[in-house]
């Protein structure tokens, strides 16, 4: 069989779209890249003579602008300037409100943040779906609408590096009165070490061997080792196997800590600040 590109060699390789070739890629026949060539040629050659990338003049220039300005000017056309910034302002509030923030959004994509901090709803304008939080400085605790710098730094902080802090201040008043601004950690936090690293490593080693790595609410595969009794509370049992568990990371937050809980995330997070 020969080439069905037209180079007459005997065809040896079936292309994708089902003709024989006499060479694995089709672009890489003797007869193809031939005719490419004299398609490039006379591309080139069309460039040579001006077809292509033409300069214009001083003048066509200074017409192109002036046609420009009364295109720009005319309140009929589609291109007038306060027609195309109206449009323009329209499309993009349609497209802020389709992206818009919602709390079941939240939920979903941030669990532990939605455990720790209370949202809601402005309450004056529910059809607007703006979300308020509450201040954290204990002589306040009023709900307000944070900025979208202020929502994202307070996930980010939790999500990403596990740290409670960032927190909402309805004013630079509260902000500054609260002793809990600019702390890296809580003062009233305990600060005697239950366990040093290594003996924790080797705890939670043995914990996900014994369980084959297997989360014990859903079956998945295992990442974190859940205490039943809960260390704050009962720091005899920090390192006890017989009072923990392996579980995937999304049941450790979901089911791990449940609201009920006395000692859940999200009641911990809400105690007064002194």
């Amino acid at each position: 069989m020969k080439c069905e590109y037209g180079c007459e060699q005997d065809a040896l390789y079936k292309t994708k779209n089902g003709k024989w070739c006499c060479s694995e890629r089709f672009n890489t026949c003797p007869e193809v890249r031939r005719k490419n060539s004299e398609k490039n040629k006379i591309k080139q050659s069309g460039k040579n003579n001006g077809m292509y990338g033409k300069k214009q003049s001083i003048e066509s220039k200074r017409k192109n602008s002036e046609s420009n300005k009364k295109t720009w000017a005319d309140p009929n056309s589609t291109f007038n300037t306060k027609t195309y910034r109206a449009k323009l302002k329209e499309s993009l509030k349609i497209v802020g409100i389709t992206r818009k923030r919602t709390i079941s959004m939240l939920k979903e994509k941030y669990p532990l943040f939605c455990k720790i901090e209370k949202l809601r709803y402005n309450p004056e304008n529910p059809k607007e779906k703006e979300i308020q939080v509450r201040c954290k400085n204990h002589e306040c605790k009023k709900w307000f609408t944070p900025t979208n710098i202020q929502l994202y730094e307070r996930i980010r902080n939790i999500e990403q590096h596990g740290l409670d802090n960032s927190f909402y201040y309805c004013s630079d008043e509260c902000k500054n009165i609260c002793p809990l601004f600019n702390l890296h950690s809580d003062p009233n936090k305990r600060k005697d070490i239950l366990y040093t690293n290594e003996e924790y490593q080797t705890f939670r080693t043995y914990v996900l061997e014994r369980d084959n790595s297997i989360c014990q609410y859903c079956g998945k595969k295992a990442n974190n080792v859940h205490h039943e009794r809960p260390q704050k509370l009962e720091p005899f049992f920090a390192l006890d196997p017989d009072f923990a568990w392996s579980c995937c990371e999304e049941c450790h937050y979901k089911k791990g800590h449940p609201k009920e809980s006395e000692c859940s995330t999200g009641k911990l997070a809400n105690i007064m600040c002194i």
